[in-house]
């Protein structure tokens, strides 16, 4: 693990101890959203836009965004839009997000919503369930394998799906491995094109990963895209999803500019 991942996974420790404290597994479970019905990512990705648009205020690389301050307005937005499903950090010390945002966006839309964050115990499991997320991510540099095992199993069985993100081929096998056994229509497989030890971004990472993609597995390409002709290059060799949020994060209007985004990938 590379040494910011590895800051942030140490904190994430350090604030889940405070949490834990705070907030018992039972709590969890008695909130509203943990008893709810799950809107599938897998479905509205294969039948929709396939743009997953994110919900961010801050990065370690590029800072804090122009968004708007009024979560409502861009996750209404981004809906509006025709997106398939919103990304919500919900990272408070490096993202700048919150549990609370993730609860808000799920009372103001109706289509899939993923916690965005470095999950790294099953107690974040039963978080994104109470605080209505309907897919979580698991981030193989971050987890060994029993690790990510136990937290997507844990999904599984809460009723969320997964997107296991991955950077090399190395921990595409490892996931490929781990869901073997798994329905397919449970998950599915990012690429993340940002190398998380500069900071830089390569779609590159995207193309030469695709290849060794299963074919009933759906490909997702995140970070470092901008442009609507390398979605409509990504779509010709298979990936179906695309997370995208810093393009839209930076403007006044992020429901207005993946409006634009989806008309021009669609001409």
């Amino acid at each position: 693990m590379n040494d910011i991942l590895k800051k942030i996974t140490q904190q994430t420790l350090k604030d889940l101890s405070v949490r834990k404290r705070n907030m018992t597994l039972s709590d969890l479970r008695s909130m509203p959203g943990y008893g709810r019905k799950t809107f599938s990512l897998y479905e509205s990705l294969k039948n929709g836009s396939g743009i997953i648009a994110e919900h961010k205020r801050q990065s370690p690389s590029k800072g804090s965004f122009k968004c708007p301050a009024d979560l409502e307005k861009v996750v209404k937005g981004y809906e509006k839009a025709g997106a398939s499903a919103i990304s919500c950090l919900t990272d408070e010390p490096f993202f700048g997000g919150s549990l609370k945002d993730l609860q808000s966006a799920r009372n103001y839309v109706k289509i899939p919503l993923l916690r965005k964050d470095f999950m790294v115990d099953l107690y974040q499991v039963h978080e994104a369930r109470a605080y209505g997320a309907d897919a979580i991510l698991l981030i193989a540099a971050c987890l060994d394998d029993e690790q990510m095992k136990t937290l997507a199993i844990e999904a599984l069985n809460l009723n969320l799906e997964i997107l296991f993100e991955v950077h090399n081929k190395e921990e595409l096998d490892r996931v490929m491995q781990l869901t073997q056994s798994f329905n397919p229509t449970k998950f599915v497989i990012g690429v993340n094109n940002r190398d998380l030890k500069k900071f830089e971004t390569s779609i590159e990472i995207s193309k030469s990963l695709i290849a060794h993609f299963p074919k009933d597995v759906l490909a997702i390409s995140e970070s470092g895209i901008s442009d609507p002709e390398v979605v409509k290059e990504l779509k010709q060799i298979s990936f179906q999803g695309f997370l995208i949020g810093e393009l839209f994060m930076k403007t006044d209007d992020p429901g207005s500019a993946l409006k634009s985004f989806i008309k021009s990938v669609e001409e």
